[in-house]
């Protein structure tokens, strides 16, 4: 969770991040006129006392489920804390904007909806920028902490900022031709957690900057997590079924690799070689680039699936063989 200072609203969690519709926040279609298309606008009554990071989530929840304008009302007038919520809103996302703020009522609207670049393209885009921040984090294991708190939580926005607009489109339909939108919004959605994982590789990576460089712990995480970028580059690139399938069986050797390396590791500390605290941040981190893994089988599964060839449906007078069940 990111601090309410600096005029931030509270960061949800990973899971709070993907909100279901709510109640006066779920998207309603309005018709303008009979001439134009239906415009989806989300309603969102602020209840009396109602936390920020409610308020967040429910807009987001709107967001993600593709409503294009946003009426936010609270009586008897818009409290500061709320337009605060509302504003911090719009910084994080794609692009909705406050239109008006008269009356107990803050109306916001996508004006960039209609500039739409391949969802292909933004995935690629996305997928590099996650590979990248990952690399940075590691990086930052071989040096002392700068001192800048929040910095790798600010680097994780841009990140969520891009794949909530990809989910966002996909929900819309706005997906390339030939693809559904469930790929996209799994592939945006996974590639967002992966990015959580680098904000805890940064963040407890500082704990590792007293750990000697040559052949010992830190040398090899940082291989375990060189090998977890190349799977991930790998299926990032994958195309076809073979592809995927010789992926996903290099996913589960890594993640196998991955509980060897914890078990090799950790018991130093039992023997008084490792401090308790170094030891955690050691299981914290082989549990991270292992999640890493983990959601990039997840992008590979996808690729498999979009591979795997579809078989018309019988026709009503086709014979079918039946294969009865064995008795016990």
């Amino acid at each position: 969770m990111k601090s309410t200072t600096e005029s931030r609203s509270p960061r949800p969690s990973s899971a709070a991040r993907r909100p279901p519709a709510r109640a006066h926040g779920r998207p309603s279609p309005t018709s303008r006129t009979s001439s134009q298309p239906t415009v989806v606008v989300a309603t969102v009554v602020v209840g009396r006392g109602e936390p920020p990071e409610h308020l967040f989530r429910r807009l987001l929840g709107a967001y993600l489920a593709g409503a294009r304008e946003f009426v936010v009302r609270e009586r008897p007038s818009i409290r500061s804390d709320t337009r605060e919520v509302v504003r911090s809103f719009c910084r994080r996302t794609r692009q909705p904007e406050i239109v008006s703020d008269e009356g107990g009522i803050v109306r916001l609207r996508d004006l960039a909806f209609a500039n739409l670049v391949p969802l292909t393209q933004r995935i690629t885009r996305m997928g590099r920028m996650v590979v990248e921040f990952h690399r940075d984090a590691v990086e930052s294991w071989s040096r002392l902490p700068l001192g800048e708190d929040g910095y790798w939580e600010r680097r994780d926005d841009e990140i969520d900022r891009e794949a909530w607009y990809i989910q966002r489109l996909a929900a819309l339909g706005a997906t390339d031709p030939g693809v559904g939108p469930l790929g996209p919004f799994t592939i945006a959605r996974s590639l967002e957690r992966i990015a959580d994982h680098a904000v805890v590789l940064g963040e407890t990576g500082r704990r590792l900057v007293d750990l000697p460089h040559a052949a010992g712990p830190l040398t090899s995480l940082k291989q375990f997590h060189g090998q977890a970028m190349e799977h991930l580059e790998g299926v990032l690139g994958a195309s076809e079924g073979t592809q995927a399938n010789d992926l996903l069986d290099m996913g589960e050797a890594l993640m196998a690799s991955g509980l060897a390396l914890a078990d090799r590791l950790l018991p130093a500390v039992e023997g008084g070689t490792m401090p308790p605290a170094t030891a955690a941040a050691i299981g914290r981190i082989v549990e991270s680039i292992g999640r890493t893994i983990a959601y990039s089988q997840d992008i590979a599964q996808v690729v498999l699936d979009r591979s795997l060839p579809l078989t018309p449906p019988e026709s009503p007078g086709s014979s079918r063989r039946l294969i009865a069940p064995v008795p016990a």
